[in-house]
């Protein structure tokens, strides 16, 4: 890639990012500045302006815009139409408390009422949206999902809290005449109100007080799930500040010495030792990343989630299951989002100086100095998830039938028939002829389906009266809503009987709503997983496969399908396929996967009517420097009205790219940011495979 496009690259990255987090960036810079002089500019009086054509009329602001980027006439029409939303009035990422701390340094510098009059607005905002058990929601007053929860998240309460406290404490710039005696009063309330929530909320385990969670239940004070990766758990770094807060107070009462007690215990306990954070690269580098590295002198880590089972560390991607590792979890989470924070580290000297002023009989004895709870046993770090046998309706052991565990379920089961093979090698051809069954391996490397079959000499060309396609695994027509999981599964033709690359499929399937993960995908010819949903009108999902075929079109979806975290290897011929004929919105969409071939290799090909997506997906050298593409130069099969659409974000060939590998994702129709290439939008909200596999976890972790 020449320089000036490589550049291009990074520069467009790192303008998507900054959009996508414009109220981060805008508060380290113009949005926070502090010095009085400042306040006295024309530069600031035009923020001002800005800042209040924003408020809505609730009193509140919106989140996540840079309000000091200057406006032309036409922005900010556009701005002052919308401040009668009264939907995105928010405390979310510093919203709202951020806009007030500036509005009162510009009261201070200028005397202008107009400051004064939407700073008191904006407090009568934030005193409107407290719960009568002291609680605030993240979003009011029109509040939905999530919202609704008492959230701590990101310090949101704690925000209006520190804000509140530095008023009625009188300290710049809310000193003055800015606020009135009787709205002091009334903060005070507030604050006394939002104690009693923080205590209440306070987690209990096995009768011990410990820390919170990001957001609880407004009703039952109980931990409360946020969006997809932020699961109900111990939460150390809004805990931190919870902590912090309360320790300013002046008068502490027995219950708020108790629970910094008991928080501070918890902290102790379950502080990380001998790793360190460090991200590499700068954004839309390549070298990009976020890793967790073994380093005896780091000083002691928490991380953001603990489970509330075993109090164990967990990072969670946007399909909402829990993992150990960092680089289990997609680049575009893991490099996104703080999953280990130094932060209570802070309050170790804090706390023993306030215990020695506060309550030094009942002082906890806490170091930063002792072992970690990853190194004294009390946690099990990076645990491998186990399953329960228990849980499943059938057990296969080596030596035995998968066929007869299928036949035991009934014809059409109406809830998942969940069915556990042992590890082995299995020498047998599975016909998968009723929906909702759950085939799951005791171990993916080991517990192997191996089957020699050719398209065009099939060992069973019939079952139950129904024909049979080629596969080792086939899903019949009407098998919708089959899981597969942790299994091997390897058509060998090519490798034992004649030394061919023709139509040799591991996976073969006619049903719908199919979920292939956690599984090696290996065939010795062309087409190893082929999900092929009548009139191509299926759904398919895949996550952490690995998948090896010397042939082409070894992923080939028809209909729509979404794939993440998979390794690819070929060897000469094109990886991936689609088609998507019939509906203009089919596509195969692929993030967060491993491009690579034994010799030089194309990406991928079509025949028909196609659509890929391909996000955060790395290629080495051996993927040639060339786009998807039409799969014959010769001749044309049928007309492809649509054209040729590939979309690319943040995708990397080593040794560069002639162009084509670009971000175009922009140029999509109807295409989200990138972080809303979901499995959820894949499939337009008809079917959540995510979902599903949570609620399976039981049976599925690993």
């Amino acid at each position: 890639m020449k320089p000036t496009k490589k550049l291009l690259i990074i520069v467009f990255c790192l303008a998507m990012v900054l959009q996508a987090s414009a109220q981060r960036w805008g508060r380290y810079n113009t949005m926070r500045r502090t010095d009085k002089e400042f306040f006295k500019s024309e530069e600031a009086r035009r923020i001002g302006q800005q800042i209040l054509a924003y408020q809505r009329i609730t009193g509140g602001w919106p989140k996540n815009i840079d309000m000091a980027k200057q406006m032309d006439a036409a922005e900010m029409e556009r701005v002052v139409s919308e401040k009668h939303r009264r939907d995105d009035s928010t405390i979310d990422n510093g919203a709202t408390t951020m806009q007030m701390a500036f509005l009162a340094r510009l009261y201070q510098g200028t005397g202008d009422v107009k400051y004064k009059d939407a700073f008191n607005k904006a407090l009568d905002y934030l005193r409107s949206g407290q719960y009568d058990n002291g609680g605030w929601p993240q979003f009011w007053p029109e509040t939905h999902g999530y919202q609704y929860h008492i959230t701590y998240n990101d310090n949101a309460i704690i925000n209006i809290l520190n804000l509140f406290s530095k008023i009625n404490k009188g300290e710049e710039p809310y000193n003055g005449d800015l606020t009135d005696k009787k709205t002091r009063k009334a903060l005070d309330i507030a604050i006394k109100k939002a104690i009693e929530c923080i205590l209440a909320t306070q987690i209990v385990t096995d009768g011990q007080l410990t820390v919170w969670c990001q957001q609880h239940d407004r009703n039952t004070f109980l931990p409360a799930p946020a969006r997809s990766y932020e699961l109900p758990s111990y939460c150390s770094q809004e805990s931190a500040a919870i902590i912090q807060f309360l320790m300013e107070q002046p008068k502490p009462d027995a219950r708020i010495k108790k629970a910094i007690h008991a928080a501070m215990r918890w902290f102790d306990k379950y502080k990380l030792k001998g790793y360190r954070v460090v991200r590499t690269g700068r954004w839309g580098a390549a070298e990009h990343d976020t890793k967790l590295i073994k380093d005896s002198l780091a000083p002691a880590l928490w991380a953001r989630y603990y489970d509330l089972e075993r109090c164990e560390p967990y990072v969670c991607d946007r399909d909402g299951i829990p993992r150990r590792h960092l680089h289990q979890i997609g680049h575009e989470r893991r490099t996104g989002y703080g999953w280990y924070s130094e932060r209570p580290g802070e309050l170790f000297a804090i706390y023993e100086a306030w215990a020695d002023k506060h309550d030094p009989k009942n002082k906890v004895c806490v170091s930063l100095e002792t072992m970690g709870a990853n190194e004294n046993g009390t946690v099990d770090w990076f645990r491998k998830p186990e399953v329960n046998i228990a849980d499943f309706d059938a057990v296969v052991n080596a030596g035995q039938s998968i066929q007869a565990a299928i036949e035991s379920a009934p014809a059409t089961p109406e809830k998942p028939y969940k069915i556990l093979i042992r590890k082995g090698t299995y020498n047998q051809k599975v016909i998968i002829d009723r929906p909702n069954i759950v085939l799951v391996g005791e171990d993916r490397d080991s517990t192997i389906i191996v089957l020699a079959e050719l398209a065009k000499k099939l060992t069973i060309k019939e079952y139950k009266g129904k024909p049979v396609g080629n596969g080792v695994i086939v899903i019949q027509e009407g098998a919708d809503d089959c899981i597969i999981s942790g299994l091997t599964v390897y058509n060998n033709y090519g490798s034992t009987v004649e030394q061919t690359t023709a139509h040799q499929m591991a996976i073969f399937g006619r049903g719908t709503r199919t979920i292939v993960i956690n599984s090696n995908i290996l065939a010795d010819g062309n087409d190893a997983l082929s999900l092929w949903a009548k009139e191509g009108n299926g759904m398919y999902y895949h996550a952490d496969l690995s998948i090896r075929c010397p042939g082409v079109d070894f992923l080939c979806p028809r209909g729509w399908c979404y794939a993440t975290r998979c390794s690819f290897y070929g060897d000469g011929r094109a990886l991936i396929w689609h088609d998507g004929r019939g509906d203009k919105s089919k596509k195969l969409v692929i993030t967060e996967s491993v491009f690579d071939a034994k010799r030089p290799t194309i990406l991928g090909r079509y025949h028909h009517d196609s659509q890929f997506f391909l996000i955060n997906c790395k290629m080495t050298e051996q993927i040639l420097d060339t786009n998807i593409s039409y799969a014959y130069t010769d001749k044309v099969l049928e007309p492809c009205p649509w054209g040729l659409r590939t979309y690319y974000y943040n995708c990397y060939r080593e040794g560069g790219n002639s162009g084509w590998l670009s971000n175009n994702l922009h140029e999509a129709e109807n295409a989200p940011e990138y972080h809303g290439i979901t499995a959820l939008w894949t499939f337009e909200g008809k079917w959540n495979p995510e979902k599903r596999i949570r609620e399976l976890w039981n049976v599925l972790a690993y």
